[in-house]
């Protein structure tokens, strides 16, 4: 169960980047745009591995017209023996332009009917109906919203403001050459600036994504490595279907899996009434 509360501390804590990948700087007194999410990308290796990630992925325009996101998630964890423990099924809804919205509902592991919606300002929680008000339920309610949408939202969440690249070499990860790039938030960027540490893994041949590696915390156990299996174009963008997370360490070592994501049934541009995203009351 520790490699279980690790994963989740993992993914769900470090990629609150407050900041949007969709919007452009406020135009400038001639009308024109200061700079773009992709003007963003330094001008050196990192970028250019960044930009043709993106390029890969479907590219920008494809991107910023991928209005809403609509998906099934199985979150499948193991045991420390590797063995399969239990399932989460979850209904993920997102508005992804021009601002993003987000909603997840699911029963827990107690029965409890759970929603959790964040309107992009505030995040919050509801169970079995109720909506709860701890700052623990607070936290669950954004972390788990911003943290599912940041990962659908790669590699283009890379443009993001107080996002800093540099290049870290090239690597082999189960048989694939890839270009490692560093990613590091900036202090007071979003909600993690400072605190937490990301790699990228694009494939040197086609720039495809093929994994990340996370240090989330200061313990030497604080590692996480994430493979993305399978990614789907649907409506011209390439989107995660498949990762397997393991625990890992600073030598960047797949130790064991902690647990694996499916998404299915994914839609985009499906409609999504704006009630959906309403704080209050819950519907």
């Amino acid at each position: 169960m520790k490699a279980t509360i690790l994963l989740i501390a993992a993914i769900l804590l470090p990629v609150l980047s407050g900041c949007e990948a969709n919007d452009a700087s406020p135009p400038s007194e001639e009308g024109r745009p200061e700079v773009t999410p992709m003007d963003r990308l330094p001008d050196d290796e990192a970028g250019q591995i960044v930009r043709r990630a993106i390029e890969r992925a479907g590219g920008w325009e494809a991107w910023q017209n991928a209005r809403t996101l609509d998906y099934q998630k199985t979150i499948i964890y193991y045991d420390s023996l590797g063995h399969e423990d239990r399932r989460l099924n979850q209904h993920h809804q997102y508005q992804m332009q021009p601002t993003q919205k987000m909603r997840i509902e699911y029963e827990d592991f107690e029965g409890r009917q759970i929603r959790l919606v964040n309107d992009g300002d505030e995040a919050v929680k509801w169970i079995d109906g109720e909506r709860v008000t701890s700052e623990s339920d607070r936290n669950h309610a954004w972390n788990s919203t911003f943290g599912s949408h940041y990962v659908m939202s790669m590699p283009f969440k890379l443009t993001d403001p107080g996002v800093s690249l540099s290049y870290a070499g090239k690597d082999t990860l189960d048989g694939t050459v890839v270009d490692a790039v560093r990613v590091d938030y900036e202090e007071g960027a979003g909600s993690a600036g400072g605190l937490h540490t990301w790699t990228y893994y694009f494939a040197h041949d086609d720039g495809r994504l093929v994994a990340n590696h996370l240090r989330y915390g200061p313990e030497p156990e604080d590692y996480d490595l994430t493979e993305y299996v399978e990614i789907r174009p649907i409506e011209g963008v390439h989107w995660s279907i498949r990762r397997a997370s393991y625990h890992s360490n600073a030598q960047y070592e797949k130790l064991a899996q902690t647990s694996a994501y499916v998404n299915d049934e994914v839609r985009v541009n499906a409609p999504l009434p704006d009630s959906l995203f309403a704080l209050s009351p819950a519907g």
